[in-house]
C-alpha cells in the first residue's frame, strides 16, 4: 500500500483524503471547518478525523487551496513592489489599472531603450539605479522586475534581479521566469501579484508543516497549479500566483477520477461558491487569455472555470416586492449560517426564539446577527463607534437590533458596512444550509435556530417555513441550471464568453427552466446536452439531479464526492511547456536569426538549422522546468512547431509569403513520485 495524503483548504471547509495509489482507492476521508484566523487549527482538525496509524504511513502529501483566490478577490497580500525596465510610463499610467496595477507613481521606472525584437539599444545606468532606488524599497518585502520585451531578451531583468538581491537581499522575481506573453503591462501585473501572494502561500505551507511535525510525518509536498498540473513545495514558494485557481482545478481532477466520465460538466458546490468546469474526451477544457480574478487580469494558465457566488452559506434575504417571483434573493455574499452560529453562541438561538414568539413588524432583517472576526481595539483608522461595536461583540454574536441598542444607535444609523467588507465583522443569516437543517438533509449544527429564523422570514412572506425552504431549494436549482447553460454556451461560442449572453437569450433560458415540465405549446425552448453533470462537494446531491433532468442528461454523484477536491490533489501530474520563438536578425546585423526562450537568447547564423536548434532548446528547458516543478522518473516529451505566414505582393509573379511567426513548443510531463 502506497498512501498519499491530499488536503484541500477551502473558504469554508478543509477536506482530507488518504488515497492508495497502488489499489487506486480512497482509504479514508474527513472534513473540518477552515479556521481563517489560524489555518493550522482547521488543518489539524481534519487530519484528526483520519486514522492515526495510517497517517504515519503517508509517503507524500498533495495540496490545493483557495487562499490565493480569496486574497485576489479581497485584494490582500504582502508588501510587494514593481520595477519596470524600458517601459512607457504614460502607457502604464493609462492602462495599468485594468490589469490590477497600482498608480504609476507607486512603480519604479528604469530608463532603457529596447527594440521590439528584444535587442538592447541602450542599457540602464545601473549605478544610478542602485543609487536612486533605496527610498522606493522602503517597506517592501518582495520585488517584481519586468522589462519591455523581456520574454525575447531576459538579460536586463536578470541583471536587475542580481543587483537587487546582492545589494538589498529582497526576494525578487522576474517576469520572464513566470510568463511567456508579449503584453508587458499585463505581465507586470501578473508578476507583481505573484510577489504579493508569497506570504499567503508561505503561511499555508507553514500551517501544513506544523501539523506534519506534530504527528511525526516526514513526506515530500506538492501543490496543484491552476491548470491542473502539480508543482513542488519549493517551486510554489517562488510562483504562488500559479495557485490562484488550484482549488477548482483540483476539483476537476477529482471529479474526473471519481466519475470516470469522458464528457461532462463538473459542478463543485462549496460553502461560498459553485465552480463549473467542462471535460471533453477525458481532458479538462482550458481557459483562454489567462485568469481574471478580483481586480487582477493575469497570464496565469488555468482550466476553464465558470464561478458563481452560490453555495451552502449564501445569504438568503427578502427581495423588494415585485423584484423576484419567489420573494427571495440568494447570494452572492457569504454569511455564517444561523445554525452554525447558534452551535457556537447559544444566545443566537435565544434571540431567534424571542423574535419568533413576538413576530415584530419591521423592514429590517431582525433575525440576522453580527459576530466579531478580528479585534480592532486601539486602531485609530476606525471610528469610535466602530471600535465600540467590536467591543460589544467580544462576547459573541448579537442580534442586529440588540447590537444597535448596545452601542447607542438605532437600526437606521447602525452602519457596519466597512467593518463587514474588511472582514472585521461577519454577518450571520439564513442560508441554504439552514434550509437543509430544517428539511433534515444536513444536521451538523443547531436545526432549532434554523427553524426559528425560517418562521420569522416565512411570516414576512405570509407563507409556511416549509414553503420557504422549498423556495430556497428551487432557487438554488434554477441558478445551477442557468450557470451550467452559461458555461456550455461560453465554450460553444467565443462571442458569448467575451460579450455575455445578452438579455434576450438570458430571458429564454429563464423561461426554459420555468416551463421545463410543461412546455409552452406555442414553442418548445428546452436546451439539451449530452454532457453528464458530475456533482462534487457536500450538497450537490440535493440539487443537481433535477438540473440534469431539465437538461435532458444524467447526473453522477460519485462516492467520496464531498472530498473530490482533496482527491484531485493526489491524482495530477507534473507538466511544463516551453516555447522557443525564432526571430529574424535586424538589417544592421549579419544574416541569421535569434532563438528566444524563457531563459536565453541565442544567435543562429544558419536559418535552415534554426528549427532544429529551437527544438533542442525548447526540449531541454521543458525537461529542466518539469524537474524544477517536481517531476520524478522518466519524462514524456512532445515537440511541435508552428509557422504563421502572410501573402504579400500585387500579383502572382511578384507576391511571396512573409513569415510572421515561427516557434517550437516542447511539453514535458511526468509523475510527482506517487
Amino acid at each position: 500500500m502506497h498512501l498519499v495524503l491530499g488536503i484541500d483548504t477551502g473558504g469554508t471547509y478543509t477536506d482530507a483524503v488518504l488515497y492508495d495509489t497502488e489499489a487506486r482507492r480512497v482509504v479514508a476521508s474527513g472534513k473540518a471547518q477552515t479556521t481563517r484566523d489560524d489555518l493550522s487549527r482547521g488543518i489539524g482538525a481534519v487530519m484528526d478525523t483520519l486514522p492515526g496509524e495510517l497517517l504515519r504511513q503517508v509517503e507524500s502529501l498533495s495540496l490545493s487551496t483557495t487562499l490565493a483566490t480569496n486574497a485576489c478577490v479581497e485584494d490582500k497580500g504582502g508588501r510587494a513592489k514593481l520595477i519596470f525596465i524600458g517601459a512607457e510610463e504614460q502607457a502604464v499610467a493609462e492602462t495599468g489599472a485594468k490589469y490590477g496595477l497600482p498608480s504609476a507613481n507607486e512603480i519604479f521606472f528604469v530608463d532603457a531603450e529596447i527594440q521590439f525584437d528584444g535587442s538592447v539599444s541602450r542599457e540602464p545606468d545601473w549605478d544610478a539605479f542602485l543609487r536612486d532606488i533605496p527610498p522606493f524599497l522602503e517597506g517592501a518585502d518582495s520585488l517584481a522586475v519586468v522589462a519591455f520585451q523581456g520574454i525575447r531578451n531576459p538579460t536586463l531583468e536578470q541583471k536587475a534581479k542580481q543587483l537587487l538581491m546582492e545589494r538589498f537581499g529582497l526576494f525578487t522575481v522576474c517576469g520572464h521566469e513566470l510568463f511567456w506573453s508579449l503584453n508587458y503591462i499585463k505581465r507586470g501585473a501578473s508578476t507583481l501579484l505573484n510577489a504579493r501572494l508569497i506570504p499567503v502561500i508561505t503561511d499555508f505551507l507553514a500551517a501544513i508543516h506544523k501539523n506534519l511535525e506534530a504527528r511525526g510525518i516526514s513526506a515530500p509536498v506538492v501543490i496543484v497549479r491552476s491548470d491542473g498540473t502539480l508543482m513542488s513545495e519549493e517551486f510554489s514558494l517562488e510562483r504562488p500566483v500559479e495557485t490562484i485557481l488550484c482549488g477548482p482545478a483540483a476539483s476537476v481532477l477529482g471529479g474526473v477520477t471519481l466519475s470516470g466520465a469522458e464528457n461532462c460538466a463538473i459542478v463543485d458546490m462549496g460553502g461560498t461558491t459553485t465552480d463549473i468546469a467542462l471535460v471533453r474526451d477525458g481532458a479538462p477544457i482550458r481557459g483562454e487569455g489567462g485568469v481574471s480574478i478580483g481586480k487582477w487580469d493575469t497570464f496565469v494558465d488555468s482550466v476553464y472555470i465558470h464561478t458563481v457566488g452560490l453555495g451552502g452559506d449564501s445569504w438568503v434575504r427578502l427581495s423588494k416586492p415585485g423584484d423576484t417571483d419567489d420573494g427571495l434573493l440568494i447570494g452572492p455574499q457569504r454569511v455564517l449560517p444561523l445554525c452554525a452560529a447558534a452551535s457556537r453562541w447559544p444566545q443566537v438561538r435565544e434571540g431567534l426564539r424571542e423574535l419568533a414568539e413576538r413576530m415584530p413588524e419591521s423592514t429590517h432583517p431582525l433575525h440576522e446577527h453580527l459576530c466579531l472576526v478580528r479585534d480592532i481595539s486601539g486602531d485609530p483608522h476606525y471610528s469610535e463607534r466602530e471600535r465600540r461595536i467590536c467591543e460589544v461583540l467580544r462576547d459573541g454574536a448579537l442580534r442586529i437590533d440588540r447590537l444597535a441598542e448596545a452601542v447607542g444607535a438605532d437600526l437606521y444609523t447602525l452602519d457596519t458596512r466597512r467593518l463587514e467588507s474588511e472582514g472585521i465583522l461577519l454577518r450571520c443569516g439564513f442560508t441554504p444550509t439552514d434550509a437543509m437543517h430544517i428539511r433534515g438533509d444536513f444536521t451538523r449544527f443547531d436545526a432549532e435556530a434554523s427553524r426559528l429564523a425560517a418562521a420569522f422570514l416565512a411570516n414576512r412572506l405570509e407563507i409556511t417555513a416549509e414553503t420557504l425552504c422549498e423556495r430556497v431549494y428551487e432557487r438554488v436549482k434554477k441558478e445551477l441550471y442557468l450557470h451550467v447553460l452559461r458555461a456550455l454556451l461560453e465554450n460553444l461560442s467565443p462571442a458569448f464568453r467575451k460579450n455575455g449572453l445578452g438579455d434576450g437569450l438570458e430571458r429564454i433560458l429563464e423561461e426554459s427552466w420555468k416551463n421545463r415540465d410543461c412546455p409552452d405549446p406555442m414553442l418548445h425552448l428546452l436546451p439539451r446536452t449530452q454532457m453528464a453533470l458530475v456533482g462534487i462537494g457536500a450538497s450537490t446531491h440535493l440539487f443537481l439531479p433535477d438540473v440534469a433532468k431539465a437538461l435532458g442528461t444524467h447526473c453522477i454523484i460519485p462516492e467520496n464526492a464531498a472530498v473530490a477536491n482533496a482527491l484531485g490533489a493526489v491524482t495530477g501530474r507534473v507538466s511544463a511547456s516551453v516555447t522557443a520563438e525564432i526571430l529574424e536578425a535586424g538589417p544592421a546585423e549579419e544574416d541569421g536569426c535569434y532563438i528566444c526562450t524563457p531563459r536565453r537568447r541565442v544567435f543562429e547564423p544558419d536559418r535552415e538549422a534554426a528549427f532544429s536548434k529551437a527544438g533542442e532548446l525548447a526540449r531541454t528547458e521543458a525537461e529542466e522546468e518539469a524537474r524544477r516543478r517536481g517531476a520524478k522518473g522518466e519524462l514524456l516529451v512532445t515537440v511541435r512547431s508552428a509557422t504563421q505566414t502572410a501573402r504579400v505582393g500585387q500579383d502572382a509573379v511578384n507576391s511571396h509569403d512573409l513569415v510572421l511567426f515561427q516557434a517550437v513548443t516542447a511539453v514535458a510531463s511526468g509523475s510527482a513520485g506517487f
